[in-house]
């Protein structure tokens, strides 16, 4: 459907994890494909807030920018507000009780038919459907790949089972096809993501994570493929060998570990013990050439004594883990977690986080400094014309959570990678130049 001068105007908040945005991205293709113009929320005649609700502060966020947003319906042009994404399926009936600011209130198994919604609530008449299946947000060389939605492991301290169900993989071929959209779209760094990766294909008949990353690996114009989020209950060596053998598989693992204390591990449900994760890490270091692993650690879990706390500090001591990233245990109604006993206190919780982040920013000013004088492929994220400067990664990091790498540059570069050598390092990030 051609756009007009009296197009309806629409624009979408996107808030938490990259399932939301691949949500949202799917949504704003929907939107598109009905007539609407994506602009910013000043400008809308309607406002999609995708939300989060997975811990208290993602909750808070939410309904604040809800309240921020509802705002415009006096102060600007906004007339319809829609409530979608987790915080919505979690919440619906409360939402939708409470939240008079809200014109609809969307829960996931919603979210394909926002577009038509959003159109009846500002009346407008529904017309031929263009094609046009995804916007891509991001920057257009880099795109998340859905292989997987709901999550079956039920940790004790995790709401993800009751907001997206049960662990559902996307068919090979769909992911597939939707690998081919994105790559023709610009996307040459693929970021396969899901609550659980490595659970992929355990409900499709003789499908596995390793053979989809073989097939992907077939696509023509696919220079990376990252994998995150992966269970260390769940890798297995074929997939370490895929991982090594495959070029266009970076050698980047994101593996959320949680903690390493065999007493809180139980306590979070992980169906892992610490020799497994120690095994699995040996293993990894051992037959992944350059391999830089990421992880994932909760701090103030009930029961975490302080001499678990130091087991895990010593472990991360002698592990050195590339990237790292650690939170304070969020207390969330309707998880097992809650009921535990062994509660640890706001201050000491907060301790032992910053002890962490300390041990863990010693670590990698010292692996950074080991990189300066090396040359690596970047992928360029962002040109800052005011300062003629790229901003960009190496396969060391991911979008939005690793470091990133600086580079001066008269111009905005003409493609998606460049080669770089490591001229400085900081504590969180890198300089380089062209080579």
């Amino acid at each position: 459907m051609a756009r007009t001068e009296t197009s309806p105007k629409a624009a979408l908040v996107t808030l938490g994890c990259p399932m939301n945005q691949v949500d949202s991205e799917n949504i704003m293709g929907g939107l598109v494909s009905y007539g609407f113009e994506i602009v910013s929320e000043e400008e809308a005649d309607i406002v999609i807030v995708n939300t989060c609700g997975f811990i208290e502060d993602a909750k808070e966020e939410s309904i604040d920018t809800i309240l921020s947003i509802a705002d415009l319906k006096e102060h600007g042009n906004l007339k319809s507000l829609v409530v979608a994404g987790c915080l919505a399926e979690r919440y619906r009936t409360e939402l939708e009780r409470d939240l008079t600011e809200a014109d609809a209130i969307v829960g996931l198994d919603g979210r394909d038919n926002i577009p038509s919604l959003c159109l009846k609530l500002l009346n407008r008449k529904e017309q031929a459907r263009s094609v046009y299946s995804r916007v891509v947000t991001g920057p257009p060389h880099s795109a998340y790949l859905r292989i997987s939605e709901g999550c079956d492991n039920h940790c004790t301290f995790c709401t993800i089972p009751k907001i997206r169900g049960r662990f559902r993989s996307v068919p090979e071929e769909k992911v597939l096809s939707d690998a081919q959209e994105l790559v023709s779209l610009g996307a040459r760094e693929l970021i396969l993501i899901g609550q659980d990766t490595t659970g992929y294909g355990s409900d499709l008949d003789g499908k596995t994570l390793p053979g989809l990353l073989r097939r992907l690996s077939e696509i023509d114009g696919v220079a990376w493929l990252r994998l995150m989020y992966t269970h260390p209950a769940h890798f297995t060596d074929e997939l370490i060998e895929v991982i090594n053998g495959l070029d266009k598989v970076v050698p980047y693992i994101d593996m959320p570990i949680q903690h390493i204390s065999g007493a809180v591990l139980k306590r979070m449900g992980r169906n892992t013990s610490p020799d497994n994760i120690r095994s699995l890490i040996d293993k990894i270091r051992k037959r992944i050439e350059n391999v830089v692993l990421r992880t994932a650690l909760i701090v103030g879990f009930p029961g975490e004594s302080e001499r678990d706390f130091t087991e895990l500090v010593e472990f991360v001591k002698n592990v050195r883990f590339e990237r790292l990233g650690a939170f304070i245990y969020s207390p969330e109604e309707g998880t097992r977690a809650v009921k535990l006993d062994g509660r640890v206190s706001d201050d000491v919780a907060q301790e032992r986080f910053e002890l962490l982040m300390e041990t863990q920013s010693d670590i990698i000013h010292r692996f950074h400094q080991s990189l300066v004088g090396r040359e690596f492929d970047m992928i360029a994220d962002e040109y800052d014309s005011e300062i003629n400067t790229i901003w960009g990664r190496t396969y060391m990091d991911a979008p939005d959570i690793d470091c990133a790498v600086s580079m001066k540059n008269d111009e905005s570069p003409d493609k998606a990678f460049c080669r770089i050598k490591i001229t400085r390092a900081e504590t969180y990030d890198l300089v380089g130049e062209e080579v």
